[in-house]
């Protein structure tokens, strides 16, 4: 093991133990056990699992029993959170190509009543592609859901440099509605300093504060809770998002299209320079994105 640590192009190997217990410290914390998922009645609770939080069209299902049995079988990453027996939390991911030492994380659902479980499944996903000799995690996620994007870089330390438009086309769930499915795609690195201090903090450490940007705001909400956009050539943008999308589909859809179009125009113009989303800011609700070169 000392040869593998020491080695440059496996230096994410060395935080593999302390990986495996920072997920079993999470997992504590938030009373679960976190298991793979092998056998047919673990598959059958996942599917009505993740059907009970996106609420899909009759007749479909976001992971089907035997799409999460395949996956399974070929040794990619099934796993679920149980609490009491019950299974409370998901989260389904496939391998890259070897030479991307890479994971993409494809879903990951939590029941509405449990507390710390979706963050107890990151990192235990972590610690199996650490252990896996992988040091890279993507997924995608919606850029307007503002608590999706607090946890994924605030929480997490992700970043992401890439804006897919209508990444999934029509998907028309309770969530999504009948928006289009635009998304960021997030990268997660595994063994970067960000990631470990927010991922392998010690009981008691909190998150670490966002930093000193000095962004000024290219997208903001308005009076009446429409985006206003501000043009501006700044070198970091702080790109703003309503607080609750999902609601706003629901009692306003055509404000919550005039936000997907907001946020395509700001943030996806910014990436598509060579801009990067470097974190989020809890206080606004907002991206910070430094500008490409």
């Amino acid at each position: 093991m000392s040869q593998i640590i020491s080695d440059p192009s496996n230096h994410s190997l060395g935080h593999t133990s302390t990986a495996r217990q920072s997920a079993l410290r999470a997992a504590s914390l938030a009373n679960v056990a976190i298991r793979p998922l092998r056998h047919l009645d673990d598959f059958i609770a996942c599917e009505a699992l993740f059907d009970s939080i996106w609420h899909p069209e009759p007749g479909s299902s976001l992971m089907a029993k035997e799409l999460l049995r395949g996956i399974s079988s070929a040794n990619s990453y099934v796993s679920g959170a149980f609490q009491t027996g019950q299974l409370v939390g998901a989260c389904v991911g496939f391998w890259g190509p070897p030479e991307s030492r890479s994971m993409h994380s494809h879903i990951a659902g939590v029941s509405g009543k449990a507390r710390g479980v979706g963050y107890a499944l990151k990192l235990d996903q972590r610690a199996h592609a650490l252990e896996s000799e992988v040091d890279t995690i993507t997924w995608t996620f919606d850029p307007l859901v503002r608590r999706n994007a607090f946890f994924n870089f605030h929480k997490l330390g992700g970043m992401a440099s890439q804006y897919l438009v209508n990444y999934y086309g029509s998907m028309l769930d309770d969530i999504n509605g009948t928006d289009e499915s635009d998304r960021l795609l997030l990268e997660w690195n595994l063994a970067s300093p960000g990631v470990i201090r927010r991922c392998d903090a010690t009981p008691g450490t909190s998150t670490p504060p966002t930093a000193d940007h000095n962004g000024v705001a290219a997208l903001t909400i308005g009076r009446a809770g429409q985006p206003v956009v501000a043009d501006t050539s700044a070198s970091t943008l702080l790109v703003g998002v309503p607080e609750d999308i999902e609601n706003l589909r629901h009692v306003d859809p055509g404000l919550g299209r005039e936000w997907r179009t907001a946020v395509r125009e700001v943030l996806a113009g910014a990436l598509s320079r060579g801009g990067r989303v470097e974190g989020f800011e809890p206080q606004t609700g907002s991206y910070i994105v430094t500008r490409g070169k």
